[in-house]
């Protein structure tokens, strides 16, 4: 770590032209990324640090510059060693919006007008038609099956210290199945992938939205953002809210309107189901792998969503049963 570093300073000196850096560690993410706040003079950058072998800078910068081309805000690259891992970022402040909702205790109301802004942005993500130039991953039956096996690696077996039954096995394989189809047969859009509370910032304007951590953009499901941001593992808002707010989602989309709404929430919520039993998975690899022990604390949240889910569709029953039976928090 320490050689990363003075690596780093190395090339912010030669790039700078400054032998005096004011470096300062911000808290990190859920990757191996690493950001720092660099000051010089009346300006101020972020600086990332991305190890190369784990962390390629080639498609944050990439899809940056697209979603920025089609009126999206994002970091401005002002300087880049690929090879290295290091770039030079617009400085977006420190605002973001799980902390502007938790530090002004922010109502629904409070907070409905930035969630519109977040949708709008939302529609402009998946109707960039420059998404489809681009060679973006799909997120298809395979990769929806890799996911889900970081739910029942992670999370069954790892964190939970299950040993599963055969019939268990095959009734996580057949949900898993069941997702998959469900999920390939929606529009497929350009998607975020983790378009939520701590990863969109309020600018120092405090009516524009900047967005980070994209560089994991694929094409899928038309529904998989809107559960992010709606959805969050982070914050939760009244389901009477969520669904008011799809609404108006769905009524701005085209996308959203190749279904009925009903046929929209339906789609809404199995992808949701999806992303949260992916997600139980990764913040159980993060805790116990990463050893980044706060993720530990979002598991409650997460797993009210998957069993909010599992309760309302008699289809899901049976997994309703195995995850109150088997797949319960420790107290």
């Amino acid at each position: 770590m320490q050689n990363r570093l003075n690596a780093l300073e190395q090339w912010l000196q030669n790039t700078l032209q400054c032998k005096e850096l004011d470096l300062r560690p911000l808290t990190g993410d859920a990757s191996f990324r690493r950001y720092y706040r660099l000051h010089r003079t009346d300006m101020s950058y972020i600086v990332m640090d991305a190890p190369p072998d784990k962390e390629p800078l080639g498609p944050f910068i990439e899809i940056g510059n697209l979603l920025r081309q089609h009126q999206l805000r994002t970091p401005t690259v002002h300087a880049v060693n690929e090879e290295q891992g290091f770039a030079l970022l617009d400085d977006f402040g420190d605002t973001l919006l799980l902390e502007k909702f938790r530090t002004t205790h922010a109502s629904p109301q409070d907070a409905e007008s930035l969630y519109i802004a977040a949708m709008s942005a939302l529609t402009l993500i998946q109707n960039n038609p420059s998404a489809y130039s681009y060679a973006l991953p799909h997120f298809d039956k395979a990769f929806i099956r890799t996911e889900l096996t970081v739910f029942k690696s992670w999370y069954l077996e790892a964190f939970l210290k299950l040993k599963l039954t055969s019939a268990e096995t095959k009734l996580i394989d057949e949900t898993t199945e069941y997702l998959a189809a469900a999920l390939t047969q929606q529009p497929q859009v350009m998607i975020h992938r983790d378009y939520h509370s701590r990863n969109i910032m309020l600018l120092d304007d405090q009516e524009n939205l900047g967005i980070i951590d994209y560089q994991d953009a694929m094409i899928g499901p038309c529904t998989y953002d809107l559960v992010s941001l709606l959805k969050d593992c982070y914050i939760q808002w009244p389901i009477s809210e969520v669904d008011r707010w799809v609404g108006l989602f769905y009524q701005a989309s085209v996308h959203a309107q190749q279904y009925t709404l009903a046929e929209f929430k339906h789609a809404f919520d199995l992808c949701g189901l999806q992303r949260h039993l992916k997600v139980l998975g990764v913040f159980c690899r993060l805790y116990l792998r990463d050893n980044k022990p706060n993720y530990i604390y979002d598991l409650p949240l997460t797993r009210h969503y998957v069993m909010a889910c599992l309760e309302s569709y008699p289809a899901l029953h049976p997994f309703y049963d195995f995850m109150n039976e088997r797949g319960q928090l420790p107290q």
